[in-house]
């Protein structure tokens, strides 16, 4: 191509790409057209662009269309029909597909997806089983992309039948081909066939795998089996992977009560994440009883607001919600974070709490000791100091 013709071509694509309406592009089509530059793929892209962005009447697009020998190249029907799946018109994607077909054109491997993608997006049942059919007949229906597509989009459309149906014929699986049947049959709500199938997969799992039958384990309850999730995720290394993390989060809160101290401290990590989804989620197993009030109090002490602690600690009693050894705990440290001596005691009393340990029904443990022994240093009693060392 010559000087001249490249800086042409390049000045159209400028111009196709500053297009806002398609009054406009027909200008800049006729000079395409008389400069041979419309079956240039860089063009083509831009063009397609255009239509997906502006053009809601379907005589532009097939009207371009008409312009390249479609026995010699599928590019441009491909590229605008893919182009119009991910638009907000997307069956215009199957109505363009439809018309190229019966025009003579014939799909390939690059076609199906980008149809099957526009189905998925209104859930068209019926437009899937019909282009299932055409990608048999037209022997497509062999190549791993198309299937794991065509799983894909019946699983979108909870048919989890016919995602099954083509799954079970393919001769060869990989980790989309397993993925996508599983995220089905949890869409669908059967968790138990999902973590069957999970327990079958030949081949190396990947995030969305575990995000899927992790979701499985929550809805099921399935503690023990989510623990060995749990440990598989760590085992393969996507134990730093966020979309993994929130779906082991999401299972542990969801298969057991926890109490107020794990709820303190995944409240604190959400809020330090800025994961306030997950917060609202934690905040819906918290019911008016005293977890509720050690959540609150322990918030307060995270955040070092000890007065705020104080007061949540008063409206449980008013409330008459009679706090557990978590809600004294709670008050108490953050009483010591925050500096108020009289209202955690905090006045030197130490031989006063070494008696109250003494009258303890149960031995005291390493916690306990290492606040007295930390007590101790703070007000000179080291006699005490060195028991409290042989102790520990």
């Amino acid at each position: 191509m010559s000087r001249a013709g490249r800086s042409l071509k390049w000045v159209l694509l400028d111009l196709i790409h500053r297009c806002n309406h398609l009054r406009s592009f027909n200008q800049i089509h006729a000079h395409l057209l008389t400069s041979a530059l419309v079956t240039n793929d860089l063009v083509i892209t831009q063009v397609v662009n255009v239509f997906r962005k502006h053009c809601t009447d379907l005589h532009y697009p097939c009207n371009f269309l008409k312009q390249f020998d479609w026995s010699f190249t599928s590019f441009p029907f491909n590229l605008l029909i893919s182009g119009y799946a991910s638009s907000p018109l997307p069956w215009f994607a199957i109505l363009i597909y439809r018309w190229t077909f019966r025009n003579g054109f014939v799909p390939d491997v690059y076609t199906v997806p980008a149809v099957l993608k526009s189905c998925a997006k209104f859930c068209g049942i019926a437009e899937v089983r019909q282009f299932h059919s055409v990608t048999s007949k037209t022997g497509l229906l062999c190549d791993i992309y198309v299937q794991n597509s065509l799983v894909h989009v019946y699983s979108i459309c909870e048919d989890t039948v016919g995602a099954g149906k083509v799954f079970d014929d393919m001769l060869v699986r990989d980790v989309v081909s397993w993925t996508g049947l599983i995220s089905g049959y949890v869409k669908a709500g059967l968790f138990n066939d999902s973590i069957a199938l999970f327990l079958r997969i030949d081949v190396e799992r990947n995030v969305a795998t575990f995000v899927s039958v992790l979701g499985a384990c929550g809805k099921l309850g399935c503690l023990n089996f989510g623990k060995g999730i749990h440990g598989l995720v760590l085992k393969c290394l996507y134990g730093k992977e966020l979309l993994v993390c929130n779906a082991v989060l999401d299972m542990y809160i969801k298969c057991f009560e926890p109490d107020g101290v794990i709820l303190t401290s995944v409240l604190s990590a959400c809020a330090s994440l800025g994961h306030l989804d997950y917060e609202r989620l934690v905040h819906e197993y918290i019911d008016r009883s005293c977890i509720k009030w050690d959540v609150h109090i322990g918030i307060a002490l995270v955040d070092i607001y000890g007065q705020e602690a104080l007061k949540q600690f008063e409206a449980l009693i008013e409330s008459g919600t009679r706090p557990n050894e978590v809600t004294f705990l709670a008050v108490f440290t953050a009483c010591c974070h925050s500096g108020l001596v009289d209202e955690g005691h905090r006045a030197g009393l130490v031989v006063e709490a070494i008696e109250l340990i003494k009258t303890m029904p149960m031995p005291p443990d390493v916690q306990i000791l290492g606040a007295l022994l930390s007590a101790c240093n703070t007000y000179g009693y080291f006699g005490f100091s060195k028991e409290m060392l042989k102790t520990l």
